[in-house]
């Protein structure tokens, strides 16, 4: 019987120490300085069997950008209050959204009140950590006082940040699995949306709870949140015509769409719908989706077309037809971009479902 106990407690050892080797070949530290790299920047537009949430540029030079997205919104109609980080590691000449300055990695939070009133705030970091495990990942801005922890669970982001005057967290619970451009995760797929611009979607659908101060304001509400992150290795305007994404909530249903037009106007799509956490579609086939304005306005978009105030979203293979109402501006809306809170009717299966929605455009060209 001693044998047998012994020989138990070996192998249950062997176990742990296999598991523990596996996530330590899985964990992976990157410490990215704040000052432009020379040379070129090699992008991952390949899917590994971990990593999802790394980054992926080999250095940030001149020329290439790479991003954490995270957004929050109340789901409660009468307080539309919402909360938007990015953590970026790029330059103006890159990515002409950002501000003009030679340090590649600044901390930009748009908070927006229930009255509608919107802060906007950044901050430049000294350097920045971010550790990938597995497909999840935690990071920190330093200097800044922004940072974030994922694991299977969920994220939190903790933020104490007296020079932009927040503080508090906001916590993620997921609801849907994550996904590539064209389908689930899996290793050597693509992770390209469109030429030279990758995706990965992490967090599609989660419910979220946000405990702020906001220059001596309260913002604390529960909704639903996401996490994604964007990159390439050549300036944002070099291939991105136009785009339309968002996601949404509509009853047990998640849903993330892609609509992107490069500059040869050739359109590249991606969709996703998932229910009670199981993926109904994840795809980039080109008939699979079409996002287009249901006011009325024009497509293509382009700089002088006005933004429209909603969106019709077929998804074919998820047999879901979806009318999407803007109903607050995100950002101080331009003729480049926009983003917004809208509020969704969705037709799934034959049967109607209300939620709400993100979302966002970009129109570059004349």
């Amino acid at each position: 019987m001693a044998r047998i106990i012994l020989l138990s407690i070996f192998l249950t050892t062997l176990s742990l120490l296999a598991t523990a080797a596996s996530l330590s070949r899985d964990r992976q530290v990157f410490n990215i300085p704040s000052a432009i790299q020379a040379g070129p920047s090699i992008a991952q537009f390949k899917s590994s069997s971990h990593g999802l949430d790394a980054p992926k540029l080999s250095s940030v030079n001149g020329s290439a950008f790479d991003w954490w997205y995270f957004d929050a919104i109340s789901t409660d109609p009468d307080n539309l209050a919402s909360v938007v980080i990015t953590l970026f590691t790029t330059v103006h000449d890159a990515l002409p959204f950002v501000e003009t300055t030679d340090n590649v990695l600044t901390a930009d939070i748009i908070v927006s009140f229930p009255n509608g009133t919107r802060v906007k705030a950044d901050i430049l970091a000294d350097s920045a950590t971010v550790i990938a495990e597995g497909n999840t990942s935690s990071g920190e801005w330093h200097g800044t006082g922004f940072k974030w922890s994922g694991g299977p669970l969920g994220y939190t982001i903790t933020i104490n940040s007296p020079l932009v005057g927040v503080k508090g967290s906001i916590h993620f619970l997921p609801v849907a699995p994550p996904h590539l451009p064209c389908g689930p995760v899996q290793a050597g797929q693509t992770l390209e949306v469109g030429p030279h611009i990758g995706w990965a979607n992490v967090m599609p659908d989660a419910k979220v709870s946000v405990d702020l101060v906001v220059n001596g304001t309260r913002v604390a509400f529960n909704g639903i949140g996401y996490h994604d992150k964007n990159w390439s290795d050549q300036p944002f305007p070099t291939h991105v015509a136009s785009w339309y994404w968002g996601h949404a909530h509509v009853g047990p249903y998640s849903l993330v769409w892609f609509d992107f037009l490069d500059r040869t106007g050739t359109e590249y799509v991606s969709a996703y719908l998932a229910k009670n956490g199981k993926i109904i579609t994840a795809t980039c086939a080109a008939d699979s989706i079409s996002v287009r304005p249901n006011d009325g306005s024009a497509f293509p978009p382009v700089l002088s077309t006005p933004n429209p105030t909603g969106y019709h979203i077929s998804l074919k293979r998820g047999r879901m037809e979806a009318d999407v109402h803007l109903v607050r501006d995100l950002v101080d809306p331009t003729p480049a971009y926009g983003r917004f809170i809208g509020e969704v009717t969705a037709t799934i299966d034959g049967k109607k479902f209300q939620g709400m929605a993100v979302c966002e455009q970009f129109k570059l060209t004349n």
